[in-house]
């Protein structure tokens, strides 16, 4: 009886430890709030939407121009909205509306993140945008939510930066040595979803990517179902500081033909 008890309790521990592990070490969200304003771009304002379990999630928006789509932002798992901010104004200064999220557990949203809440909450806030083109746009870990909210037939177009193939494919990348597969409840297995995707289609990668090899952005490019896509391959740079001269000229010209 003994053992028994010892053997429940040791299983239910290591299964509540590698649950804390697991999202620490897939979302390692910024935590910490700002507002639009304190982050250097006022025209955002910022909206809190309530979930159906009751968490509530920060999101900022800004309407696009006349004649312009608007891109719903999802964002990696490093930092939060605030270090986007630049970004977002230079979208903004192209006349392009802006619909960032926060993730649970992200910029002052609350919750915690899980891969089935995070592509609810997501496809929440697309569908609540109406009236105008809706460009999905996701970066790393974004990448693939905006995979699975486009090959459910959402969005009018589709901008991936750095994706990856599955996370399961990204740890055997990062972790060659170690066998941690059967560990991990997060799958997103993006390229198993990428070929439903019919969407006009711009994905961007560094040549030099350490985090998410370009071989990954590749495949995901190759599987994808779109009839109009199109690969940059951006060189001398890593998984960081992608928005080039060069990318950014790709970009709005992907978005001003849509």
């Amino acid at each position: 009886m003994l053992k028994t008890t010892l053997l429940i309790l040791s299983t239910s521990y290591f299964a509540w430890y590698l649950e804390r592990y697991e999202t620490s070490m897939i979302y390692p969200f910024d935590a910490s709030y700002a507002t639009p304003e304190l982050a250097g771009e006022p025209r955002l304002s910022e909206m809190r939407v309530s979930t159906e379990d009751g968490e509530e999630l920060i999101v900022w928006r800004v309407a696009a121009e006349n004649g312009k789509p608007t891109i719903v932002y999802f964002p990696g798992n490093a930092g939060g909205l605030k270090d986007r901010a630049d970004r977002f104004s230079r979208l903004i200064d192209q006349g392009y509306g802006v619909t960032a999220l926060a993730y649970r557990g992200s910029s002052g949203s609350s919750g915690r993140p899980d891969e089935m809440l995070l592509i609810e909450d997501a496809v929440t806030l697309v569908v609540g945008e109406t009236g105008h083109p809706i460009v999905l746009y996701g970066e790393s870990l974004g990448t693939a939510v905006a995979i699975k909210l486009a090959a459910s037939g959402l969005g009018d177009a589709l901008v991936l930066e750095a994706p990856f193939t599955s996370l399961i494919e990204l740890v055997q990348v990062q972790y060659p040595s170690e066998t941690l597969d059967h560990l991990i409840t997060q799958r997103w297995e993006s390229l198993g979803s990428v070929h439903a995707v019919r969407q006009p289609m711009l994905v961007m990668h560094g040549a030099n990517d350490d985090v998410v090899p370009i071989h990954m952005g590749r495949r995901i490019f190759d599987q994808a179902g779109s009839p109009a896509k199109t690969f940059l391959e951006i060189m001398d740079r890593g998984h960081q500081g992608l928005w080039t001269t060069e990318a950014q000229t790709a970009l709005f010209d992907f978005l001003d033909r849509l």
